[in-house]
């Protein structure tokens, strides 16, 4: 399965499209799905991207460059602020099936799925169209860290506070709220996060005391150990709101940006956050003072962690994928996806079915120190293509492998037992070689040997527009050799 995330995110602008589509990523990667995340961003984003998948380049500039990778895609995930519809539209057109992440009807989208994990989305006045939507924060795409969260205990006191302003602090409000904390709760933890783009470091020094803990740039398990181990945050409106619902930490959110206006005014409505703050309300400090002053209230914070928790259970990133491989396999019953390590035992079980073995040019059974080392080295190699079938539960279907020579490439198939019979030999076989002359250009033809006693092979491929074009001696034994030729 070829799937490509398009976004944004730079060192002024900030990275929440970039993290929430990490979290996709690793949603299908626990499939053993690893799509590629193209990024229209700066050098700050390579650092959130250190396994995935990526690559860096401006899109919005130079679409061409980026069409030429995202071709003949599976699926496209588009999140962006700055693509217009145009882009979309397009975008739309180069895949199988499209999902676009929204957070406030910015657009009209073309037909696809509209991703909304906003609090309160699902009752956003979207027009009715062929769209389908995920809708509400039940969708919220999160870090894996956050998908399961062990329950917090809350102090009787304030102990900590943490102030986390994402990676650039844009507004550079960290000093002067550091500094209003260190006046009113003199002997309360301050751990404060610290981003490579802040511009107020040598401020934030000058406030330095025995209570307080610079954390530079952290990754999100140690973000995960701040919000469980503080009793208030107080941070922007974007994102980290719903990583702080999920670990139950009552919150003060400041909206530091026009897009944080909606999602902070929703989380108000659903109780999550005392009150609204704007970053250019003169009063801001007093307000922020306030909202602590009510938080001292064990009640109170009770309250508000069990609503964050209520709200946002961490599995957002896989309903969405369950949602994506169900409706990749509406049309056929399958997908496919490229084979990996972990897969080497059920490949394995497979090769050895008997009536496998019998079908195969070689019929010995194989053995299992030979099929690691022949496994690892073909899922490695560039001139071999390894597909795996699965259907929308992971349950394995069989295999498809294409070996490529020149300008022809080889291909054999082998379907497990329990979907035997189903017609989904042809599917796979056309599927799969679909994806071969798309993805290799140089490709004249594909070529199949089936032994002439297999007739359901025989018919699974003539189906599939394989035609017969003579026999051939292998291994002493006589192969009917069928050719696919390149669609013109």
């Amino acid at each position: 399965m070829k799937v490509s995330i398009i976004t944004e995110g730079f060192e002024n602008t900030g990275h929440g499209h970039i993290t929430r589509c990490l979290s996709l990523y690793q949603a299908f990667a626990s499939r053993n799905i690893f799509p590629t995340i193209y990024v229209n961003g700066d050098k700050h984003a390579q650092s959130l991207l250190i396994n995935c998948r990526y690559e860096i380049l401006d899109w919005l500039t130079h679409p061409a460059k980026l069409i030429k990778f995202i071709n003949n895609s599976d699926i496209i995930i588009v999140d962006s602020y700055l693509a217009g519809k145009e882009y979309y539209n397009n975008f739309a057109k180069l895949s199988r099936l499209s999902l676009f992440m929204d957070d406030n009807m910015r657009i009209d989208y073309p037909e696809g799925i509209i991703l909304n994990g906003t609090i309160n989305s699902e009752n956003f006045p979207y027009k009715k169209t062929d769209n389908e939507f995920l809708l509400g924060s039940k969708y919220i795409p999160i870090r894996k860290e956050f998908w399961n969260v062990p329950s917090r205990k809350i102090n009787k006191d304030i102990l900590s506070i943490l102030i986390t302003f994402g990676g650039q602090d844009i507004r550079n409000l960290t000093p002067d709220i550091l500094n209003s904390i260190n006046d009113n709760y003199p002997d309360v933890i301050k751990n404060v996060v610290v981003g490579s783009g802040f511009k107020c470091i040598d401020r934030i020094e000058k406030l330095k005391n025995n209570n307080m803990f610079l954390h530079f740039s952290p990754d999100a398990e140690k973000m995960k150990e701040l919000m469980i181990s503080s009793d208030i945050t107080i941070t922007a409106a974007g994102q980290t709101l719903y990583e702080l619902a999920v670990t139950g930490t009552p919150t003060i959110a400041i909206a530091v940006a026009e897009n944080q206006s909606n999602n902070i005014r929703e989380w108000k409505k659903k109780g999550f956050l005392l009150d609204v703050i704007q970053h250019n309300d003169r009063f801001y400090l007093r307000k922020v003072n306030e909202q602590l002053k009510k938080l001292e209230s064990l009640s109170v914070r009770k309250k508000l962690s069990k609503i964050g928790r209520d709200n946002v259970d961490g599995q957002g990133p896989a309903r969405v994928i369950n949602y994506l491989i169900e409706k990749s396999c509406e049309k056929n019953g399958f997908y496919l996806r490229k084979a990996v390590q972990s897969d080497s035992e059920k490949v394995y079980n497979l090769s050895n079915d008997p009536s496998v073995r019998q079908n195969s040019i070689n019929t010995l059974p194989i053995e299992w120190e030979g099929h690691q080392t022949w496994f690892a080295d073909k899922i490695e190699r560039d001139n071999y293509a390894f597909f795996l079938a699965f259907d929308n539960k992971d349950n394995f279907i069989g295999q498809i492998r294409f070996e490529i020579n020149d300008d022809s490439a080889v291909t054999s198939i082998s379907i497990s037992g329990d979907f035997r019979g189903k017609g989904l030999s042809k599917k796979i076989i056309q599927l799969g070689c679909s994806k071969i002359f798309s993805e290799h250009h140089h490709l004249k033809n594909i070529i199949a040997y089936i032994r002439p006693e297999n007739n359901v092979s025989i018919n699974s491929f003539t189906s599939s527009g394989f035609s017969l074009d003579r026999d051939e001696l292998i291994n002493g034994h006589i192969f009917m050799k069928y050719i696919l030729n390149r669609p013109e």
